[in-house]
């Protein structure tokens, strides 16, 4: 990453709309954007690797880390991306039914960016859990999940902030209230749909 862009992102989690106001002010382009997207999706493959090759591990199945990073290679740097663009364009539909003033470029600059911002914090995350869980000797243990909840707060204030100023809404905290919300209700659909699979199963 280049020392401008470094900057930027420290920026950013100390002022996150600002950040993304100085990128609306500057032009937003559409090859900035997928720059971040495809940094991002990089970073937060390189994040996934440890508990990858931790699965991969228990596989009866030839060379199973070499096929778990591959897999994970496919997921991020191919899936990744295509799931970003139509999740960005979903996040402006959904804000342009709520007074949106944005564009479908906006949500795609917002959302990448805020991805490159939340991708440090997951390699954090991911470090902090394979050092303790090599110092213990007993895999994963459970207060690990504190420092990833507190990450993923972190990261929808974030979000919340980037889409706020793209999308010309006044208030970070109302945006911020229902991406909260929006994000707990799919987490509920898809605990629900994992529960009903596993009855069925």
């Amino acid at each position: 990453m280049s020392e401008g862009l470094v900057r930027a992102m420290a920026g950013a989690y100390r002022d996150p709309r600002g950040a993304m106001a100085r990128q609306v002010a500057q032009g937003l382009s559409e090859s900035r954007a997928l720059f971040h997207l495809m940094l991002a999706a990089a970073l937060f493959w390189v994040a996934s690797l440890p508990r990858a090759v931790e699965t991969a591990r228990g596989l009866d199945i030839a060379d199973p880390v070499e096929g778990a990073v591959a897999a994970h290679l496919f997921a991020y740097l191919a899936l990744g991306p295509l799931l970003g663009y139509g999740l960005a364009a979903l996040v402006h539909l959904v804000a342009r039914a709520l007074g949106g003033r944005g564009g479908f470029l906006g949500a795609r600059s917002a959302l990448f960016w805020a991805a490159l911002l939340g991708a440090p914090l997951a390699l954090g995350v991911a470090a902090l859990g394979a050092v303790a869980a090599s110092a213990s000797g007993a895999g994963r243990l459970p207060w690990l999940a504190l420092p990833g909840y507190a990450a993923l707060g972190y990261w929808l204030w974030l979000f919340a902030a980037s889409i706020a100023e793209a999308e010309g809404f006044p208030q970070t905290r109302r945006v911020a209230t229902v991406v909260a919300l929006v994000f707990c209700g799919f987490a509920a659909l898809l605990a629900l749909l994992s529960g009903g699979a596993a009855l069925a199963g």
